[in-house]
């Protein structure tokens, strides 16, 4: 899995961003926000990424912070909300925003959002308030101190395995509990699995 992807924007548009890491270009779908915070062409970059792939077909999607990927994530396990869609709606909402209506089953709100429909947004709701509050929660109470990775990167790297984030939350927070939620990333989910499985 490609997790993130650092160079030079080599060029930029709305919802796409290419990136020359030596001498390959990467392109990469974006959202409308993360593009305006983009500097200018030429200049270095470092990018947090998703690689999707299909059957005739690999996709690289790109998010400037770790906390709009992983609602990125959220939305795609939702049924019927592919990356695309995924990638505008963030483009549409802010992530504090998006997570706020979720929370408080702001149907009315979510609703407003282009792309999303009471039907749609209800679903969003359902698929995904329990998983951001239980995200909060873990990264608020871990010990990351002894560590040099995030929780995303753990999240990440699990959940591409087919893990559930409560399955990976449960875990995460035993090993905290026990001290043992230290060293390398390797390490630290070898315990998680040991725990899961």
């Amino acid at each position: 899995m490609i997790n993130s992807i650092s160079g030079k924007i080599f060029k930029k548009e709305p919802t796409l961003l290419y990136v020359e890491n030596n001498g390959i270009v990467y392109s990469i779908s974006i959202c409308l926000r993360d593009y305006e915070k983009l500097s200018s062409e030429g200049d270095s970059i470092f990018i947090y990424t998703h690689l999707n792939v299909k059957e005739n077909l690999m996709e690289l999607y790109g998010f400037m912070d770790l906390e709009r990927r992983s609602l990125f994530l959220n939305l795609i396990d939702v049924s019927g909300i592919g990356p695309r869609t995924a990638i505008n709606l963030l483009s549409n909402a802010s992530v504090s925003s998006f997570k706020e209506n979720i929370i408080s089953e702001d149907v009315k709100s979510l609703s407003l959002i282009p792309g999303i429909g009471p039907k749609t947004a209800k679903r969003i709701i359902l698929d995904i308030k329990e998983k951001i509050s239980t995200h909060t929660v873990s990264q608020n109470n871990v010990d990351n101190s002894k560590v040099d990775f995030s929780y995303d990167d753990i999240l990440t790297a699990l959940s591409s395995l087919g893990y559930k984030k409560s399955q990976i939350d449960k875990a995460i927070k035993k090993l905290n509990d026990e001290g043992s939620y230290q060293g390398d990333i390797e390490n630290v989910i070898k315990r998680i699995l040991a725990i899961i499985r």
